[in-house]
């Protein structure tokens, strides 16, 4: 992303203050800018006659060569804007090594900054935030910060020349805006919310509400805590420390904790939001109970409430937990007692009307208008995280793995599929593939070394990945097999063991700049091909649907790249309906915004995977079950079973072997076929449940 500003064209007026961060672990003095931009000329965001003035402010925290820059957007016209852009212009080189809230790009000692959809709409009046975190050298002053939004009603094209000022409401709106930043910021133990829904900063202490509770003690027997104590857990693996918040939106919250280990040894826990896995975060030693210090993460919430556990994974437990706090957009604290982010809505969640899903109080807007379901219990948030199963317990064993990844990436920039990875390899240009998680789990891993790490040879790696990704796309929308792309069925587009799906959910993180697809890991140019990527997949998904009789239902594994028909693939896999592979793909729409045309696909693809007629109630699929005779297909009270392929006209389930015969017994086939591969499941079980957690 070029520098949107012309610097030499900008008038503005700027506000400098200080104030005391007291309740850091550091005593540093935070900066506080605060600038009203006019902007008189100005390539940016395709403005044709409908962009305005912003005003941004920043606060800074510092230790030694390193920062922490939360950065605050404010509306401050008389007009709605649906999305924004600023730029930070740095004394130095801008050293960005994370980011959250916000689509960022260094170039220099500029940084550009844009929104990530949800919080691109404000109201007159209305505020939002994002956060930096980097590196510096020598002193650190705080960057100059410039801004302009745009309202909805602009045009895509590409012309500036729009200019909108006034120096001195501009003054004012900063002096005003200074000494409120100051007084709000006094006591980390309350949130800076603004009234009008706008950033936020929460500080929840073991006597406040929205800490729900320790495995362990509240103990104050080492001093320099805060609040009333701290959170003691017992010594033993799997126990936490657990906290409810509730947002209105989901996305990146960066997560701190303050801490005090004075054990000789590294403690770590997992974090967990509604049951899910988010992460890991380690808790180094302070050297004694009374030294504090913090450890910070990235975090994935719901829109709603979300329940915050810090799990233990070392067998002395965590360290001495004095408080957490959450930084984002208008963060309030949660009930303790919830059971994830459907509760935030006014209405029931158990209600399966069809009025309750276009409840506003489940949902939050994205930029497009159209509501967003809550996301805790999508099957898609098992998918994002498998790369961390390829963890080896420390960071130099990580690069080791790493490197080996490196040394088998195609000159093309995919990779191989099930490849061991236990040796070095020698790269090539071969075909990459996306089947069998090939390629987007190594681009997930290399980016998180990468985080973890700075080295820019992980960080190379994975755009190299991410550019296969982008460029082995279909101008219609779809994703073959393989790239450069193979003849025969593999250049059908890929459904089959969630391929499309899979990148698909890769690509919209990355556009969200979810961790570790954040910070400067991606380019500009690549940032601002994700949109138009996600959106053509989305697209092709809603015209491969398949009709029967007018009827929408689910789709094939494999479909036309330009007719959008079902295809056949291996001899066994014929033109069907999936009960297997359908499932991410409607779970992946529901992780989208909820436009009419998405709305109608999904529900209809609940409804056929709830008919009666798709699943065997009664049911269950035991692959152990092999050899001559054995069917895996066995009764089990309570249990449904879906088939993994439907006839595409009656829906009946079928079998077929590698003569390409369609049969309706599962023992009419080889013993061989069978045995080799799953032809049924619970498939159908987990999307059922989230359609019914969000009113669908």
């Amino acid at each position: 992303m070029k520098n949107v500003f012309n610097t030499q064209k900008t008038k503005r007026h700027c506000n400098y203050a200080y104030k005391t961060k007291a309740a850091k672990p550091f005593s540093q003095k935070a900066l506080v800018q605060k600038c009203a931009a006019a902007v008189l000329s100005v390539g940016l965001l395709g403005a044709v006659g409908n962009a305005y003035a912003i005003s941004c402010s920043a606060t800074a925290d510092t230790w030694g060569g390193g920062y922490v820059l939360n950065v605050t957007v404010t509306n401050d016209t008389n007009n709605a804007i649906s999305n924004w852009a600023l730029a930070l212009n740095y004394d130095q080189a801008a050293a960005i090594t994370n980011s959250w809230n916000a689509s960022v790009s260094a170039n220099g000692n500029v940084v550009n900054a844009t929104n990530i959809g949800w919080n691109g709409n404000l109201a007159a009046g209305q505020s939002t935030s994002f956060g930096l975190q980097g590196t510096y050298t020598g002193n650190f002053s705080l960057p100059v910060c410039v801004g302009q939004g745009q309202s909805s009603s602009s045009s895509s094209s590409t012309s500036s020349s729009s200019s909108s000022s006034s120096s001195s409401s501009s003054s004012s709106s900063s002096s005003s805006s200074s000494s409120s930043s100051s007084s709000s910021s006094s006591s980390s133990s309350s949130s800076s919310t603004s009234s009008t829904g706008g950033s936020s900063e929460l500080t929840i202490q073991e006597d406040n509400s929205g800490f729900c509770g320790v495995d362990g003690s509240i103990d104050s027997n080492n001093s320099g805590f805060t609040g009333s104590g701290f959170a003691n857990t017992d010594n033993a693996t799997g126990k936490s420390v657990d906290w409810s918040v509730s947002v209105p939106y989901s996305g990146n919250y960066l997560l701190e904790w303050r801490y005090a280990n004075g054990s000789g040894n590294n403690r770590a826990g997992a974090i967990e939001v509604n049951g899910n896995a988010r992460g890991n975060q380690s808790f180094p030693t302070t050297g004694a109970w009374t030294s504090w210090t913090t450890a910070s993460a990235n975090v994935s919430l719901d829109a709603g409430t979300n329940l915050i556990s810090l799990v233990a994974s070392t067998g002395e437990g965590l360290g001495n937990i004095d408080s957490l706090t959450i930084i984002g957009n208008d963060i309030q604290t949660g009930a303790c007692d919830s059971t994830g982010s459907s509760s935030s809505s006014s209405s029931s969640s158990s209600s399966t009307s069809s009025s309750s899903s276009s409840s506003s109080s489940s949902t939050s807007s994205s930029s497009s208008g159209a509501p967003m379901l809550p996301q805790a219990g999508n099957p898609i948030n098992g998918k994002f995280g498998k790369y961390k199963s390829w963890q080896k317990g420390s960071l130099s064993a990580d690069k080791q793995f790493a490197d080996i990844l490196l040394s088998h990436q195609y000159t093309n920039g995919g990779f191989p599929k099930n490849q061991a990875y236990d040796s070095m390899g020698s790269g090539g240009n071969s075909a990459g593939t996306i089947d069998n998680d090939a390629t987007t789990t190594e681009l997930l891993f290399l980016a998180d070394v990468y985080q973890r790490t700075g080295e820019t040879k992980y960080r190379d790696g994975a755009r190299k990945a991410l550019d296969f990704l982008l460029d082995m796309q279909y101008s219609s929308g779809g994703w073959p097999q393989y790239y450069p792309v193979r003849s025969g069925y593999y250049e059908h587009v890929t459904f089959n063991d969630d391929a499309m799906a899979r990148v698909l959910i890769v690509l919209d993180k990355a556009k969200q700049g979810v961790a570790p697809l954040n910070g400067d890991l991606l380019t500009s140019n690549q940032r601002a091909r994700l949109s138009s990527a996600v959106n053509k997949g989305v697209d092709y998904i809603l015209k491969s649907q398949w009709r029967q009789n007018g009827t929408l239902t689910v789709w094939c594994a494999q479909h036309g790249k330009d007719d959008y028909l079902p295809k056949k693939a291996r001899a066994y896999e014929l033109e069907s309906l999936s009960g297997s592979e359908s499932v991410l793909v409607v779970a992946f729409l529901m992780s989208q915004p909820q436009t009419p045309e998405i709305k109608t696909a999904v529900k209809a693809a609940i409804n056929w995977f709830r008919s009666p007629n798709t699943y065997l109630a009664g049911y269950t699929y035991d692959s152990s079950r092999k050899g001559d005779g054995n069917s895996p297909i066995i009764a089990k009270s309570g249990s449904k079973m879906w088939y993994r392929f439907y006839d595409l006209n009656t829906n009946r389930g079928f079998f077929s072997d590698r003569d390409s015969r369609k049969v309706y017994d599962i023992l009419d086939i080889s013993t061989e076929r069978k045995d080799g591969y799953r032809w049924g499941g619970d498939y159908g079980s987990g999307i059922i449940s989230y359609a019914e957690s969000v009113g669908y």
